[in-house]
């Protein structure tokens, strides 16, 4: 057997047994109904066959982030998304990472620190109970999170509460995460909290939908009178 041919079976060998870990781990979680734990990560949020369709860096593109915004990270887990939109917002900017699980926010604060990104600001909190302001943040992204959330009406009003009017929320899922909901389905609950689709991306196995937090006509009254005075 020629070395080109034992490399390409121990290749597919290694592959192959990280996508079976991948899927035992995604029933095991899908059975219990619980959130992704650490202990976990490397197979469901972390390895590189996961990158291959849910790149934070076209993940991010898609948010649309901008200089100086103030992102929320809602259900952040290991900080991936949120240390790629910390490379966006720069210096004055501000990235909240935000996650239920302790384990998931040290994490996050030990890969923050080693890559000098002093604008990531952790949150140890559930998702229905923000500990922001009102009207605070420019996006809000939820990534592989609602379908894992049991308060999800109370966390999509969190959500739309922290988020400026006229901000945008980006929701993505894909089939190889714990729990999976479809487009559809996302949509259906972005649209029933009152949000406004306004862009998608990628296809049914895994796929961004970007909404945006509608301005009421009395908050445009308010900003024309604000330019009047």
């Amino acid at each position: 057997m020629s070395m080109l041919r034992r490399i390409t079976q121990s290749f597919v060998f290694s592959l192959g047994a990280l996508i079976g870990a991948h899927f035992g781990a995604r029933l095991a979680l899908q059975a219990a109904h619980a959130p992704t734990p650490p202990q976990l990560s490397f197979l469901l949020l972390d390895n590189p066959f996961r990158r291959i369709y849910r790149d934070p860096v076209r993940t991010v593109d898609f948010v649309g982030v901008h200089r100086n915004a103030h992102l929320l990270d809602a259900g952040c887990g290991t900080g991936t998304h949120a240390l790629e939109a910390a490379t966006r917002v720069g210096p004055n900017g501000r990235v909240y990472a935000l996650d239920m699980q302790a384990s998931m926010i040290n994490t996050v604060a030990r890969r923050a620190e080693l890559q000098h990104a002093s604008n990531v600001v952790t949150l140890l909190a559930p998702l229905h109970r923000i500990p922001l302001p009102a009207d605070s943040v420019d996006c809000v992204m939820m990534i592989s999170v609602l379908p894992e959330i049991s308060r999800r009406k109370m966390a999509l009003a969190e959500a739309r509460r922290v988020l400026k009017p006229g901000g945008a929320l980006v929701a993505g899922e894909d089939v190889f995460a714990p729990v999976y909901a479809r487009p559809t389905t996302t949509r259906k609950w972005l649209e029933e909290a009152g949000f406004k689709l306004t862009g998608q991306a990628g296809n049914g196995l895994a796929y961004l939908l970007r909404f945006v937090r509608p301005i009421s006509a009395a908050q445009i009254a308010f900003g024309a009178g604000d330019r009047e005075s």
